[in-house]
């Protein structure tokens, strides 16, 4: 696993020179801040886009209740943040309040790479680093080209990953689930045109979906290990006796 994840990293530290050879710098569009569903109920502005992240809540809660390592922490510490991240951007959007919204994930994305590639907890850390780095590298400059790597480049080593980790059946999911968020985000309008709720509101509860599969994903792998380790000390005591 770790020659495979040092060629992927090699392979994605030349996608990302390439990106940043040949794409312009992605400013933020101030459009998006004007969602299709904007009523305020119960005193609360844009409600139904603010208490869709209760979802992000409960499977942090759920994360750090039932796993352990610092990478795993850190994932669903990023998880519950993001509750109240996108909570307090929504109830008043602007480029300020995105901020907050946007770091949380960036430790998602970035813990969830390193989980997929097994990496150590240093490279976690620059891993992390990173993600923060995009988002000082927005606000100072307005391009959201790095935020944009960070945000897409952990989905294409999943799909790679996809092929040689294990459980990958749950990894499926959480892209499956996070297509069909990013679909719903895209059409928000559209879809508050024809359904009581907008797509953007049920972009949160796909994506908070999507984060329950990364648990369960999680939680098979640590169930294996325990289950491996116990193999191992009940052969290594038949052994010696």
């Amino acid at each position: 696993m770790q020659s495979k994840a040092r060629l992927l990293i090699a392979a994605a530290a030349l996608a990302v020179l390439a990106f940043f050879l040949f794409v312009p710098p992605i400013p933020q569009d101030q459009a998006y801040h004007f969602f299709g569903d904007n009523r305020t109920i119960l005193g609360i502005p844009n409600f139904w886009n603010v208490v869709s992240n209760l979802p992000f809540a409960l499977v942090g809660l759920l994360g750090l209740w039932k796993l352990r390592g610092v990478a795993n922490r850190v994932l669903f510490t990023g998880v519950l943040l993001t509750f109240f991240g996108s909570a307090y951007y929504h109830l008043a959007p602007s480029d300020a309040r995105l901020v907050w919204d946007r770091l949380p994930m960036t430790l998602v994305f970035m813990a969830l790479l390193a989980c997929v590639l097994e990496v150590n907890n240093w490279l976690l850390a620059v891993f992390l680093a990173s993600g923060v780095a995009s988002i000082l590298w927005w606000i100072a400059t307005n391009d959201l080209r790095p935020y944009a790597l960070v945000q897409f480049g952990p989905l294409l080593f999943l799909v790679a990953a996809l092929w040689f980790l294990r459980n990958a059946r749950y990894l499926a999911a959480v892209l499956a689930f996070y297509a069909l968020a990013k679909l719903a985000e895209f059409y928000d309008r559209g879809i508050f045109s024809s359904l009581p709720v907008s797509g953007h509101t049920i972009k949160h509860v796909l994506a908070a979906i999507a984060t329950y599969y990364i648990f369960r994903w999680r939680l098979a792998m640590a169930i294996e290990k325990h289950q491996t380790q116990e193999h191992v000390w009940a052969s290594s005591y038949s052994s010696s006796r």
